[in-house]
């Protein structure tokens, strides 16, 4: 029986897209151990550096191997190098932190989607290396006592049962039920992630060329503080803390240390996480005010991200994924 046949869409899909992912947080650490400071944080940069410049050896072995053309991605020519420090040691390892557990929870997704022998232990390895990388920032966070964690809560005293049905009940009523632990979690998470955004996508306001883009990142962060502004109230209201990020000062630098098309790829990737994000908080929410909230932030990031993409198109720098043949047009087209 032949282990390694022909790669499926959903690997083809994978694979394409951790090799886009992988070249860009290249790029992004190569900023980051240039400007950083502080040697624990440093190590901890390299080891992200470092996963992905050996996923990118792998998965060029595996094109190669497949006939297929490697990406593009994003290279050298994407870094600035000589660009002065835009962000803080310490938001280095919020992003860190952010792309470790969002890599944690992608890997895995995608390892279900995987057969083949090869391609299985590449997203085995790829999960467990998501893993670690959020635990050494995690542990460094604590360490340096940076961390910031969910809300508490008291803890039950004894075990219940729902009997009233308006607990999945949020729209037009006066009291709503208190928060459950899991819609405070996604709650918490959605908007921790937003910080880390909105500091992003500010920064490179700052130091962008284009008009067009720059206001395009204006319009993220703009994004990015409505949704923290939004999912806080539901916590406000219950006298919960919100998480906050204490770090997000830029540097006065008006110097780009990536390229546009980078740049553009960050915001996609943002999107990305943040649909993914709140798709989540959609599925572990139980009352319907806060599901209405999340659905309505879905399609507002949605469009954000069309806009992204339009103009990475207009630039001729957004590449195409892995795409099905388009059987009407071949069959339509002229034959000689």
């Amino acid at each position: 029986m032949d282990h390694n046949p022909d790669l499926t869409s959903s690997e083809l899909a994978a694979i394409w897209s951790s090799y886009m992912g992988d070249s860009l947080n290249v790029c992004v650490m190569k900023h980051f151990l240039k400007t950083v400071a502080d040697e624990e944080i440093k190590e901890v940069i390299q080891f992200s550096k470092s996963l992905s410049e050996k996923h990118l050896d792998t998965l060029r072995s595996i094109f190669e191997k497949e006939n297929i053309p490697i990406p593009q991605g994003y290279s050298d020519s994407d870094v600035n190098e000589l660009a002065p420090k835009l962000f803080s040691d310490i938001f280095y390892l919020r992003y860190l932190q952010m792309m470790g557990r969002n890599g944690a929870q992608l890997n895995g997704t995608v390892l279900g989607t995987t057969y083949r022998d090869d391609i299985r232990e590449f997203y085995t390895g790829t999960t467990s290396e998501s893993v670690q990388l959020y635990n050494k920032v995690v542990d460094l966070m604590k360490a340096k006592g940076v961390l910031i964690r969910s809300p508490y809560i008291a803890y039950n005293s004894e075990r219940k049962f729902v009997d009233d049905p308006t607990f999945f009940v949020g729209h037009f009523m006066k009291k709503k039920r208190p928060l459950l632990a899991v819609e405070i979690t996604h709650l918490a998470n959605n908007i921790e992630m937003n910080y880390v955004g909105r500091t992003l996508v500010d920064g490179f306001a700052q130091v962008v060329h284009s008009k067009e883009i720059r206001e395009h990142m204006q319009e993220g962060y703009i994004l990015a503080n409505e949704i923290i502004n939004t999912l806080e109230k539901f916590l406000k209201m219950e006298h919960i803390s919100t998480p906050v990020s204490p770090d997000s000062n830029l540097s006065n630098s008006t110097v780009a240390p990536f390229s546009e098309k980078l740049m553009l790829g960050v915001n996609t990737m943002l999107s990305a996480i943040s649909i993914g994000s709140l798709g989540l908080g959609v599925g572990a929410s139980v009352r319907s005010d806060l599901i209405t909230e999340y659905a309505q932030l879905i399609v507002r990031v949605g469009r954000f991200s069309v806009d992204t993409g339009n103009i990475a198109i207009k630039h001729r720098w957004l590449e195409k994924p892995p795409q099905l043949v388009d059987r009407e047009k071949l069959q339509n087209t002229d034959k000689k």
